[in-house]
This record gives structure tokens, C-alpha cells and sequence, in this order.
């Protein structure tokens, strides 16, 4: 099965070679990690001497933010251990060098990008950087990377794993090949009992299963002082009578229905103001042309920084900034949940005790997203008119506001201690080390 998977996966490689100097020239993305995921000037520096080494992955922008208490953790315990840090997607390697690789403040080691999932790129990477544990968070399983780790009896975890009802049906369509995608680990720490539950159905014994939560109740608390938020309100235009509104990690599709909303909302509540940050930046100006053309002209946040204005739509176009923003808004919406896109991390906003609001679309955060709910910390809503009435409520009702916002708070607060069950996890895979 894994041979017919390799000639497959090698014959499409072969298939695509004449298109990889036009996909080259036509896509930036695609430009920035072609020649790094096929295994050629990587820019990882080889392992060398005895040290330890780990090599924690994530797929993407999402991926990356809630490895941050993961990491962190890691680096405490193992103040000398070599941490190779991968990401697949041009944006979530651009967020780990933002939030790993600060000045003064390097979390990891290195950074790059993961390897296309062809036998060659693999093992070059691999042999590069020599990892004695893999750590992969959350998702991105390719069977012939977990092959290689297993030949070279290479450790690998899968951490903070979660099994949608969609992706558990995916997987049993595959039958045996199916197997592919999970044989190779050695362990899988979980998020909640369901996706415990799915695991085993597809053949993950519970010996190779923890339920260990989810390191998101974990990133560390953002606080922000007197001059940020001062700071944060200027760069916004918010004036003391002004309200907030904040659309975060949106997605093709939601803009337009939040500026109709912000529309209809703004009627009742006159200094209202809203800040869309799209989940990739890179969309801002043509959400901006789509708005244009909706009659609204927004302010890109990150070219009028120093000359900011009284405009009462603004993009926010700048990485590493929305998680702070939160902190200054009088409620917040959570993007790729008015479309399906399965929603995305809505602790961010909790953890600032901003009320939460997202859409029927919250499949990637399902079990947060039920806590919220069950303890009346979150407010769903079906369609853009649903979410009009739930935003116009909290404005204008800011002790009910405040109520919810405390209540996210406390769910954050009372399910935390995911990432140190995952670190008890590395050292009975023998990453414990006196030297390390």
C-alpha cells in the first residue's frame, strides 16, 4: 500500500514538473517555499555533537498561534534543547518567525518550511535535521513522512489532535489506506472524549491514545497596559463615545455580509466602528475594492498608521496584530463561521473577557466552542440577520457584555494543563534528558 502510495504521489510530481516554472512565475506564494519543501536550500542548519533535538510542526497560520504555549513550555523545560520549528503555508511561516523569532527573544532555533511529501525531499530534510522527537500539531499527516520517521525509528506525537465527524468519515471511506495516515505514530494526544472515541474506531489503539486537552486554554494571557491600549484606540481612531466592533480570521464570502451588518447595526448605535482582518492580509485590498463597490471605503490599517483618521471601516492588513486588538473592542466575531469554513480559535477575544460571537460554522472548534455556549460565554448565530440582532443586544446592553466576557474568561481559565500532560508524554518517549 505505502509503495503504491509512493509511485503515485512521485508520477504526480513528474506530471507537474513542466508546470513548475510558470507556477514559479505567476504565484508569490509558491515562489517563497517551492525550492524549500522540495527538499533543495532548506536553509536548515545540520544537527551536529549530542544535543537533543525536537522538531515541532504546523500546518498553518492557526496551527502555529496554539503551538505558542507548546513551545514556550518546551523551551522552560529544556532551556538547551534544539528546536527545529516547520510550518507548511507562506503565512503560518511568516507568523512563527513573528511570534518565535523576535529580536532578543528566539523561542526556536530555526525555522522552515515542511517537505512535499515525495521520498526524496523527506529523507534530505529529515537527515538535515536529525529530530529525536517529532511533534505535530493538530493535523497534516502524509504517510510517507511518517513512514520515514518509523524506519528511522524517529518518535513521532500527534498533539492537540482532533477528528471532525466529516474528516472520521473521509478516513473510513479510505478503508486500509486509511491506516496510512496514523500507523506511523507513536502516540496521539487528544482533545476530547469524541475524538478519542473516533481515533480508536479507526484502529488507534488506547494504549497509543491520551486524552489530554486542548493547548489553546493554555497560550499565555495577553495584558495589555495603559499606553498599548491607548496606542491600539489611536491607530483605530476611537474616541471615548465610540464602540468597537472586531471580525477576525475572515474568509471569502463573510465581509460582505459583516459591513451589511455593521450597516444595520450602526443605526442604532451611532459610534460604532468595525475592524475586518481577513484570515490571509494579503486579501485586504481586493475586500477593500469588493467593499468600494458596496458604497464603504475602508482604511488599510497598516499604510495610514501614522496618519490615522475618523473612517468607521478599517482592514487590518498587519500579521501578529489582531490577538492584541481584542483587547480594545466591545465585541468580537469570529471569521470563517458565517461561511463553512469550520470557524476558528475563539479564546483569543475570552481571554481579554470580550463577548464572543461567531456562526453555525464552528466545525474546527466544535468542543471549545461548546463549552462557550454551555456556559453562556458565547453567542451563536444562524445568518447574517441573527448576528445583526446579537451584535446590536450586546452594544447597547453592556452589562450582559460584561457578563459574557467573564464567563469566557473562566472557561479559559478552568481548562488549562494540556501542554504539560504532552510533556509528560515526550519524556516517557525519552526526550527526558539530565543535560538537556
Amino acid at each position: 500500500m505505502l509503495l503504491l502510495y509512493h509511485t503515485l504521489v512521485s508520477a504526480g510530481f513528474v506530471l507537474m514538473l513542466p508546470f513548475l516554472p510558470l507556477v514559479w512565475l505567476v504565484s508569490e506564494k509558491r515562489r517563497a517555499n517551492l525550492l524549500q519543501r522540495l527538499g533543495i536550500k532548506t536553509g536548515i542548519h545540520k544537527k551536529t555533537g549530542f544535543q537533543k533535538r525536537i522538531w515541532i510542526h504546523a500546518l498553518s497560520v492557526g496551527e502555529v498561534r496554539s503551538a505558542l504555549p507548546l513551545v514556550k513550555a518546551v523551551r522552560q523545560r529544556y532551556p538547551k534543547m534544539d528546536i527545529v520549528f516547520t510550518a507548511t503555508t507562506r503565512t503560518g511561516f511568516d507568523t512563527a518567525q513573528h511570534l518565535f523569532c523576535r529580536p532578543g527573544h528566539h523561542l526556536v532555533s530555526q525555522i522552515a518550511y515542511f517537505p512535499f511529501d515525495l521520498p526524496w525531499a523527506v529523507e534530505r530534510v529529515r537527515h538535515l535535521i536529525s529530530p529525536d522527537l517529532v511533534c505535530l500539531v493538530e493535523t497534516d499527516l502524509w504517510p510517507g513522512f511518517l513512514h520515514s520517521m518509523q524506519k528511522n525509528n524517529i518518535p513521532v506525537v500527534l498533539t492537540n489532535a482532533r477528528l471532525s465527524k466529516k474528516s472520521f468519515y473521509q478516513y473510513r471511506r479510505l478503508g486500509r489506506a486509511g491506516a496510512l495516515f496514523f500507523s506511523g505514530l507513536s502516540h496521539v494526544l487528544v482533545q476530547t472524549g469524541e475524538d478519542q472515541d473516533r481515533f480508536e474506531a479507526l484502529g488507534l489503539s488506547k494504549e497509543n491514545l491520551t486524552r489530554a486537552g486542548n493547548i489553546k486554554f493554555d497560550q499565555p494571557l495577553l495584558v495589555l497596559d495603559k499606553k498599548q491600549k491607548a496606542d491600539l484606540r489611536t491607530w483605530f481612531g476611537i474616541q471615548k463615545t465610540d464602540r468597537l466592533w472586531i471580525a477576525g480570521s475572515t474568509h471569502p464570502g463573510e465581509e460582505s455580509m459583516l459591513l451589511a451588518v455593521f450597516h444595520q447595526v450602526h443605526k442604532a448605535v451611532p459610534g460604532l466602528k468595525l475592524v475586518v482582518a481577513p484570515r490571509d492580509p494579503a486579501r485586504c485590498r481586493r475586500v477593500a475594492d469588493a467593499m468600494a463597490r458596496q458604497g464603504c471605503r475602508p482604511r488599510l490599517l497598516s499604510t495610514t498608521r501614522d496618519h490615522p483618521d475618523n473612517t468607521p471601516v478599517m482592514l487590518l492588513d498587519c500579521l501578529g496584530v489582531l490577538s492584541s486588538a481584542y483587547g480594545v473592542c466591545d465585541a468580537a466575531f469570529i471569521g470563517g463561521s458565517l461561511v463553512p469554513f469550520g470557524g476558528h480559535n475563539p479564546l483569543e477575544p475570552a481571554m481579554f473577557k470580550k463577548p464572543v460571537l461567531f456562526g453555525p460554522h464552528m466545525d474546527d472548534f466544535s468542543g471549545i466552542a461548546a463549552l462557550l455556549l454551555t456556559q453562556k460565554a458565547a453567542c451563536q448565530v444562524a445568518d447574517q440577520n441573527d448576528l445583526a440582532h446579537a451584535l446590536q443586544m450586546l452594544l447597547t446592553r453592556p452589562g450582559l457584555a460584561a457578563d459574557m466576557g467573564n464567563r469566557a474568561f473562566e472557561v479559559c481559565e478552568k481548562n488549562s494543563g494540556a501542554v504539560d500532560r504532552t510533556l509528560d508524554r515526550f519524556c516517557l518517549l525519552g526526550l527526558e534528558d539530565s543535560n538537556v
